[in-house]
């Protein structure tokens, strides 16, 4: 993924050293530690949205194993997840529904070759898709921090899609519901 700038948002590439690595290691919720190493984030202003490290690939787990058909998720972040998403010969269409232009702009051209790859410009809690539009599996990912304070809108976008969709998850969905 490219770096780069658009507006408040940024894409950005950092090295966490094995100073920090270790400090993180001592950090009570084990999906907190990250190794030494170089990766991508997604920034608005001061916030970290999104980064490769790998708390992100557990998190987002499930989506890249389970993926296939027809694919929706919501939030395009840096793309870690919509790259595996198109890696896998059994998904044929993704729609990917991203509330910030600007995120579209730094981080869609990556995907523009792929011709299954639909990105719709919207907030996700108040996109409809065309009617009778069905997928066989959703992904919601569009908080910034994991807290229970996400659940009144995961729980929306559950229902909402409830009739559209044999399975969906929202990220980090079980650590909300306990409070972590």
């Amino acid at each position: 993924m490219p770096e780069g700038v658009s507006g408040d948002w940024r894409v950005e590439h950092f090295t966490v050293s094995k100073e920090a690595s270790e400090r993180t290691a001592i950090r009570s919720w084990r999906d907190e530690y990250v190794p030494a190493g170089d990766y991508t984030r997604l920034m608005r202003g001061r916030v970290v949205v999104m980064s490769d490290t790998p708390m992100e690939e557990r998190t987002n787990g499930w989506i890249m194993r389970r993926a296939r058909g027809r694919v929706l998720i919501n939030g395009l972040g840096i793309g870690m997840v919509l790259r595996e998403v198109l890696a896998k010969p059994d998904v044929v269409s993704v729609t990917v529904i991203e509330k910030a232009p600007e995120v579209i702009e730094l981080v869609g051209p990556t995907f523009a070759d792929d011709p299954r790859l639909t990105i719709i410009q919207a907030d996700a809690l108040e996109y409809q898709p065309p009617r009778g539009e069905k997928f066989d599996i959703v992904w919601h990912d569009i908080w910034d921090f994991i807290c229970s304070d996400n659940l009144p809108e995961m729980h929306r976008l559950h229902r909402k899609y409830g009739r559209r969709t044999k399975e969906q998850w929202s990220w980090c969905r079980e650590r909300c519901e306990l409070g972590r």
